[in-house]
């Protein structure tokens, strides 16, 4: 009895060290954020994180295109995300808490994430807020109140050409299917400023068009454009371009 306890012992001896190394290696990293960042690893349709969000300052490092969300530099200390108010009983309490909804809506993975994956792109961000902004985010959501999204007409084609290579490519290569559908052509331009302005309807949401437009559960998961992310010139443009392009 004594010679089997004893050699428990020395097992157990041994293994501890392990056990406590694989413990803190469990624990999230910036590196291992950044991959999950920059990769479509955590998503089920192709998108990534950086598809939405920049991790850079975009006035200062300006890369050419225009995303639907606000950059994540300096974003760990705001007071709150994803259009939420300060005073919302439901408001995710942190960047992790908004990447958790992020991924299992936009990104479509009902498995959303690990608590390693949480921590890691926690860690990330921080790493890319060198002077964290503690104020709830400003939003500019222009859905039309009017629903009618008139005066989108007579926009600059070749303008918007290069301006839908910024904005929609990613998702919609070329107006075909890709991340998203594959955009209908020769539409009302107030069929395309309504998908832009609005998106899986939190757009309308925020404008105050329509409280019930959004429901995490709906299956759509287009991000809307604001004023500040998308003028009504720029969205102009692109309309012109789309309804330029050859029937399908």
């Amino acid at each position: 009895m004594f010679r089997k306890s004893a050699l428990l012992l020395t097992i157990l001896t041994l293994l501890i060290p392990e056990l406590v190394a694989a413990q803190r290696g469990a624990r999230g990293t910036a590196a291992e954020g950044r991959v999950l960042f920059h990769s479509p690893s955590l998503s089920t349709n192709g998108l990534a994180c950086i598809n939405c969000h920049s991790d850079f300052d975009e006035v200062q490092e300006p890369d050419g295109r225009i995303r639907a969300g606000h950059p994540l530099y300096n974003a760990t200390m705001r007071a709150t995300y994803w259009g939420q108010q300060e005073n919302d009983p439901d408001r995710y309490q942190s960047i992790g808490d908004a990447a958790v909804v992020c991924v299992e809506h936009f990104m479509q993975n009902p498995d959303k994430l690990t608590a390693r994956q949480v921590e890691s792109l926690t860690e990330y961000l921080k790493f890319r807020s060198p002077r964290p902004l503690s104020d709830p985010l400003a939003l500019a959501p222009a859905a039309d109140k009017t629903g009618e999204y008139l005066g989108h007409n007579e926009g600059d084609r070749i303008h918007g050409r290069e301006l839908f290579y910024a904005t929609c490519h990613v998702c919609h290569p070329n107006a075909n299917a890709g991340i998203g559908v594959a955009i209908p052509r020769a539409k009302d331009p107030a069929f395309y400023a309504k998908k832009v302005r609005e998106g899986d309807g939190l757009g309308a949401v925020l404008s105050g068009l329509d409280a019930n437009a959004f429901t995490l559960s709906a299956g759509q998961y287009m991000p809307f454009f604001g004023a500040d992310r998308l003028s009504k010139v720029q969205l102009r443009d692109i309309i012109a371009y789309l309804r330029s392009l050859p029937a399908q």
